[in-house]
């Protein structure tokens, strides 16, 4: 009788580390859980490599802060080529930080373009992301395209353009970039639906809260 339960403890025994060595330990990864890790981390590593190849870096570009023209960046067209929330810039003739010295400054949500001329002394930038030369096409239509400054003839085409209509709406038909009074040829407020002509000679238009504008003919 004794020898039968020996043998049945016996069998219990063996039978327990059979068992704990099938379950392991639930703390130590297993291949798959370091192949999925690692699969991971290389799709985290290619989406930022395409965000931060969204413009050609090859190109003269620049983040936000405040520049000198001339020694940090260089005079000429730059582009954000994404929505930024809250963007703020201004061209500079001095770093006092006066009024009197804001050549032209916006406020915006959209992509936006700017000229910056040879006799500023400084740019200002918060909040717009990335300043590029890139001025390559940013829209997925030339003939549909919400709020932004684009580029006409790159990003949208000369024509009649009707707004679908959204309260608050300014728009602007632009000679130029450099956000002086002069460069705009006209302009307007409104509420309701318009219709305005872009000339194939205009340098680029501007809209803002106006909705989507679709060419009409």
């Amino acid at each position: 009788m004794k020898k039968k339960i020996i043998i049945g403890v016996i069998v219990l025994f063996i039978v327990m580390l059979v068992i704990g060595s099938m379950g392991g330990d639930s703390n130590t990864p297993t291949k798959n859980d370091s192949e999925t890790t690692s699969n991971s981390q290389i799709e985290e590593s290619e989406h930022a490599q395409t965000v931060e190849a969204d413009y050609d870096t090859s190109l003269p570009h620049f983040e936000d802060g405040t520049h000198s023209v001339g020694a940090d960046i260089q005079p000429g067209t730059y582009r954000t080529r994404e929505a930024s929330s809250g963007c703020y810039y201004a061209r500079l003739s001095g770093f006092g930080g006066t009024l009197d010295e804001i050549l032209s400054n916006n406020n915006t949500n959209s992509p936006t373009v700017v000229t910056i001329s040879e006799g500023d002394k400084g740019f200002e930038s918060n909040r717009c992301g990335i300043w590029t030369q890139d001025l390559s096409q940013i829209t997925d239509s030339m003939t549909t395209f919400t709020d932004g400054t684009y580029i006409v003839g790159t990003d949208i085409q000369a024509g009649t353009y009707k707004n679908s209509g959204q309260s608050g709406c300014y728009y602007a038909r632009l000679s130029g970039f450099s956000g002086d009074l002069g460069d705009i040829i006209s302009n307007n407020n409104t509420d309701t639906s318009t219709i305005v002509t872009i000339a194939a000679t205009d340098a680029g238009f501007t809209a803002n809260r106006c909705g989507t504008w679709t060419l009409q003919e």
